[in-house]
């Protein structure tokens, strides 16, 4: 069920609908409004140069952190992989499991 929540950015009060908490839509209105803060905006007032300034910082970061959940996640992958074919080998030596030793 979305939540109806009334957040403020540079002077501004925005109602907004969304599924996430109030909490966490009150933080991600404090991330922008630190933003803003960062590239020369108030917490009254933001000029557009701010605002455009903000907004391209906040898409470097996520594209940034998107980057890097698929490199972890493709690393993810590789290491199920790699254990699937240890597991593998580890079961045609008879062993059954990956505490079993060599003889």
């Amino acid at each position: 069920m979305a939540n109806r929540v009334t957040i403020q950015i540079a002077g501004q009060r925005y109602t907004m609908l969304a599924d996430e908490s109030i909490e966490y839509m009150n933080e991600v209105a404090e991330l922008a409004q630190q933003t803003i803060a960062e590239c020369g905006g108030s917490v009254a007032f933001a000029s557009t140069r701010a605002l455009a300034l903000a907004t391209v910082n906040l898409a470097d970061e996520y594209i940034k952190a998107k980057t890097a959940a698929e490199a972890a996640e493709a690393k993810c992958r590789a290491l199920e992989a790699e254990n699937t074919a240890l597991r593998q080998q580890l079961e045609r030596r008879g062993t059954g499991h990956a505490g079993g030793r060599d003889r």
